[in-house]
């Protein structure tokens, strides 16, 4: 064995030594210290640098022949216009905000013109060309809480969530019925 192991050190001092080692057990060994080394062969730093670079040409290649196959329909149909006239049509109207971005700017708007924080909100809803939402607003304090002065505000906001008007449209003490 003290044979064996005398011949595996030799042929790692001897691989060790060169830069190129036969496809044995041992050259993966002796690429390990290699890798954790800091320098690395110029031939594997050339190797790591081309195989990063092959998948980057073949998606640039790939990119560029779909991008020509797709430019090469839109310019011999003329079909295509009317889809373009939308895509413009829809470019110059912004889509509209959902339910909740509605509120919440509701909230944000009427609490920056008011200096009022709304109680709740107690609807919102999509009328024809915008957004109305009512929200319950303390305007009063009492004691006891149940004898706070409450109003019902009707919020209007465009389709972007922009402030269009705003008005009071009920008053009410807490915990009483609406006459």
């Amino acid at each position: 064995m003290s044979e064996e192991t005398s011949m595996d050190e030799k042929q790692a001092a001897q691989g060790g030594a060169s830069s190129e080692g036969t496809p044995e057990q041992d050259t993966g060994e002796k690429r390990r210290p290699r890798r954790t080394a800091s320098s690395e062969s110029p031939r594997r730093s050339t190797t790591a640098a081309s195989s990063k670079s092959r998948p980057v040409k073949s998606k640039a290649s790939a990119t560029t022949s779909s991008a020509s196959k797709s430019s090469a329909p839109k310019s011999s149909a003329p079909k295509s216009s009317a889809p373009k006239s939308e895509d413009t049509t829809a470019a110059s109207e912004p889509a509209r905000v959902s339910t909740v971005q509605a509120v919440k700017k509701a909230v944000e708007q009427f609490s920056a013109l008011t200096g009022r924080s709304p109680e709740s909100v107690v609807g919102a809803r999509w009328v024809d060309d915008h957004w109305a939402v009512r929200l319950e607003v303390v305007e009063s304090r009492r004691v006891p809480d149940t004898a706070d002065l409450l109003a019902e505000y009707d919020i209007q906001l465009d389709g972007q969530g922009e402030l269009l008007e705003y008005s009071r449209q009920n008053r009410y003490v807490r915990g009483r019925p609406s006459e």
